[in-house]
């Protein structure tokens, strides 16, 4: 029958976070969301909390333009808008222009979302903190152990102010968005949860994993898949799997046979889940898993007949579910196309090799009717 050989490979993503939720820390700002794996669906809903240490706002305390007391400037930090936001970039290669690089491509990079919602802050702990004016320390947070921050008055009273400025937010997902693509090169499609602070230059991200649900599957389409080639040695390849719709983590059945009427040698038979992401004409693929056959054609006869089945392995969440061929974004729009598929390599010695790619699988998190 030939030795078996297995591969597998998950796809690329981002790094990830403690159980609790994934996290950001860059100058001790913490943002925070429901999700430990960062993964959503687009039109779902996203929650979450951000932590903003006073340190953040030091130099404007200490402005000295400053007339009013630092419990009166905390009191108005507090008041102003904090704002999340949801930005996606696609980056991709297209047709040769000026701009072309050394393969003769030019790259673009187009943001395709920028979502905002608004952070609320806790009202609770910025009036603990803003009350206890003849206390030492306060806390403005009963879950932290930190020491507050203290000012002292121009009546020699010492004033507590919060160390943490704490708050929640939801931001609404837009239906209609690529799928998230993690790639060295393009094209790739990347989305990250974003805080501006107007008393920093800096850019607060974390990352973010989209997809869509995938389309529902039905019994009238979920049919068994199959295809075959033949070549000029008369050699015939067929290939099958017993239905079109899978879910995340599940195994694919893979059945596969050949006829060999001239008993031409054969070096090995290559079974290959690929993932297919398109932007555009811009393509990249993506090995999943892998088994092979391989005989050892010094020692066994060419055989007239062979068959051969095998499990491939869908990973499981975060994978991206099947999005069809369509125009997508919210501000601008990209054409962006996600596909399985299942390629059989047929390996002839001195001979014709049979490359044999059968119909799209369908990956989808929707239940079935």
């Amino acid at each position: 029958m030939g030795n078996t050989n297995s591969s597998n490979n998950a796809p690329p993503s981002p790094s990830r976070w403690p159980n609790g939720g994934q996290d950001s820390t860059s100058k001790q700002i913490h943002i925070r969301t429901d999700q430990a794996d960062g993964f959503y669906f687009t039109g779902e809903l996203l929650t979450g909390s951000v932590e903003i240490p006073l340190v953040n706002f030091q130099h404007y305390l200490n402005n000295k333009n400053h007339r009013k007391a630092p419990d009166v400037l905390i009191q108005q930090l507090l008041s102003n808008d904090i704002i999340i936001e949801l930005v996606g970039d696609a980056i991709y290669s297209a047709e040769v222009d000026a701009a072309a690089d050394s393969d003769g491509h030019s790259q673009h990079q187009v943001n395709v979302c920028r979502q905002r919602c608004f952070v609320t802050l806790s009202q609770d702990n910025e009036r603990q903190s803003l009350s206890n004016t003849n206390q030492n320390e306060t806390s403005f947070d009963k879950t932290t152990t930190t020491t507050t921050t203290t000012e002292r008055t121009s009546d020699n009273q010492v004033l507590a102010l919060p160390t943490t400025i704490k708050g929640i937010f939801q931001l609404q997902i837009p239906d209609g968005l690529p799928p998230s693509l993690f790639n060295n090169r393009p094209p790739s499609v990347s989305y990250t949860l974003e805080l501006n602070l107007s008393s920093s230059r800096y850019r607060y991200q974390i990352p973010l994993i989209l997809s869509s649900k995938g389309p529902i599957s039905h019994p009238a389409t979920n049919i068994e898949l199959s295809n075959n080639a033949l070549n000029q040695h008369n050699i015939h390849l067929q290939a099958s799997v017993a239905k079109r719709f899978y879910r995340p983590g599940e195994q694919i059945s893979v059945r596969l046979n050949y006829s060999n009427p001239n008993q031409r040698l054969i070096r090995s038979i290559t079974v290959t889940l690929l993932q297919f992401y398109r932007i555009h004409n811009d393509q990249y693929r993506l090995q999943l898993d892998g088994k092979e056959w391989t005989f050892d054609v010094s020692t066994m006869s060419p055989q007239r007949e062979w068959l051969g089945e095998t499990l491939l392995q869908l990973p499981y969440q975060p994978i991206q579910a099947s999005f069809s061929n369509q125009s997508v974004g919210t501000t601008q729009r990209i054409e962006c196309e996600l596909d399985y598929r299942i390629l059989i390599e047929l390996n002839e010695k001195k001979g014709d090799d049979i490359h044999l790619l059968l119909p799209s699988i369908i990956v989808t998190y929707q239940k079935g009717i």
